[in-house]
């Protein structure tokens, strides 16, 4: 029997309440479910009717086979394997390189001045177009795509964290003063909680930018890994492992973007952005 001293006027049980705050997360996670089915679904009515030419487009169920027995292979695991190990190391040395860069050149104006209109002068530069440098200068290498990853990802984290590093609340700011904190305390208690929400998403762009990186680089220039594979399937005119390849790679990169957003949301939970994004007070 239900407690009516646990009854709130106007309101639904505790327990009530407790089951809606436990599914309230759930609730984007099964729309998301919902909406890929259906997209899913629509893939395979398009294929199966006529409206995509199968020697093109294959249908849905005939990738998802192709999957299935690609997952079962040595070869594909060792490619997702190279590219993987080159996203890695890139995104690890570009990240570290960005932080401590935009944290150096955000704390002191005159680094600002200097730095910043050349930082974002060489941002707008297309990947694409400086493959073939790098292609030139290194070959078709794990170090080639190590650095053209590091290239690629340091823009967005230094970006960030010049921005994060220079946000600082002025009446936080003002706070530290009143209380005379030195140099050191100040930027560990005050500048970089500050600067938390700016830096994760760096590296959240970093780390989707050097998984598209790595397969340009790896299509393009033929370094090994699942990119290569990619191009290999479609130049010998296997379709379904062609679009078995794309969707093995868009999945890899989902897993990675809910991975980081997850660790994010966790290690940052005491800040007030995510605390306000929760719900919470």
């Amino acid at each position: 029997m239900v407690d009516l001293a646990t009854l709130k006027p106007g309101g639904a049980t505790p327990q009530a309440q407790l089951l809606r705050w436990r599914s309230e997360p759930l609730r984007p996670l099964l729309l998301g479910v919902v909406g890929l089915a259906l997209a899913l679904g629509l893939w395979q009515v398009l294929a199966v009717t006529g409206v995509f030419d199968p020697t093109a487009i294959p249908s849905m169920t005939s990738t998802a086979r192709t999957i299935w027995d690609s997952i079962q292979t040595a070869p594909l695991w060792s490619a997702v394997g190279q590219t993987l190990e080159a996203m890695a190391i890139g995104f690890v040395l570009g990240s570290a390189s960005g932080i401590l860069a935009g944290t150096i050149i955000g704390l002191n104006r005159f680094a600002y001045a200097s730095f910043f209109l050349a930082i974002e002068f060489f941002r707008v530069i297309p990947i694409i177009a400086v493959l073939p440098l790098f292609v030139l200068l290194f070959g078709t290498t794990l170090k080639m795509k190590v650095i053209l990853i590091v290239f690629g990802g340091f823009f967005p984290t230094v970006i960030q964290t010049i921005y994060g590093v220079r946000a600082v609340d002025p009446v936080v700011r003002d706070t530290a003063a009143i209380f005379r904190l030195g140099r050191v305390r100040r930027f560990f208690l005050v500048t970089m909680p500050s600067a938390a929400p700016f830096l994760a998403t760096g590296l959240r762009l970093g780390a989707t930018g050097a998984l598209l990186i790595d397969i340009v680089a790896e299509i393009t220039a033929g370094g090994s890994g699942i990119g290569l594979k990619i191009l290999q399937a479609q130049a010998g005119g296997d379709v379904p492992y062609t679009y078995a390849l794309v969707v093995i790679t868009g999945i890899i990169g989902m897993i990675l973007v809910v991975g980081i957003t997850a660790l994010e949301r966790r290690i940052l939970a005491w800040h007030e952005v995510y605390r306000l994004a929760d719900g919470q007070q």
